[in-house]
């Protein structure tokens, strides 16, 4: 969108995700510390975070997902790459979901990004959690399931997008990488593959 070099998008995502932003004014402000932004650029900012703030919605059976941990007597952390517009689109699009989350480990508050541990270790304090005793719910395996199972947690890969995990499915087939305990094609199987997998108990 901003037309920026090669190379400048992670970059721009270690700013926009890693802090906390009030307004687009702050974000162009940052921005300009790795490049100057010239007038149109921070109009396509400000325009950017009007949309985000619009722009989440929920997917179906995450909601009923979620009830069903609640229900099976778990915690619910939630672990995320986010930045301040699409966090507020979520608590607004999804107001039962946010209504049953314990405590949130989120990149632009922790000023981390996944695949960082911390994001997850600061997840399972908040929730008093041990890792054994949990599971990583994620649809990212290089970001949600390889960091949780190097913390020794149980995970569930919501693979609804093979397309993008070709990489990731290739390096769990040839052993390079460790099988997830469970995967499963979208949210809506998310509830019943907790229930396998840690018998009720636990956190998530």
């Amino acid at each position: 969108m901003l037309g920026l070099p090669p190379g400048y998008d992670r970059l721009v995502a270690d700013v926009i995700m890693c802090r906390e932003f009030n307004g687009p004014r702050e974000v162009c402000a940052a921005l300009g510390e790795i490049i100057p932004l010239d007038p149109q650029q921070e109009e396509a900012v400000a325009r950017l975070w009007a949309d985000q703030e619009k722009a989440a919605v929920e997917i179906p059976g995450a909601a009923l997902a979620v009830l069903r941990a609640r229900e099976l007597g778990f915690a619910v952390g939630l672990v995320s790459d986010i930045w301040v517009p699409y966090y507020r689109a979520f608590l607004r699009a999804c107001p039962d979901i946010a209504s049953l989350v314990d405590c949130t480990a989120l990149s632009f508050r922790l000023g981390r990004k996944k695949p960082s541990e911390e994001l997850y270790r600061a997840a399972l304090e908040a929730l008093g959690a041990e890792p054994r005793l949990s599971v990583m719910v994620g649809d990212t395996y290089d970001k949600d399931i390889l960091p949780a199972k190097n913390l020794g947690l149980a995970t569930v890969w919501v693979l609804s997008r093979p397309e993008r995990e070709y990489r990731a499915m290739a390096r769990v087939l040839w052993g390079e990488w460790p099988r997830p305990d469970i995967v499963v094609r979208d949210v809506a199987q998310v509830g019943r593959a907790l229930d396998e997998i840690c018998g009720g108990t636990g956190s998530v």
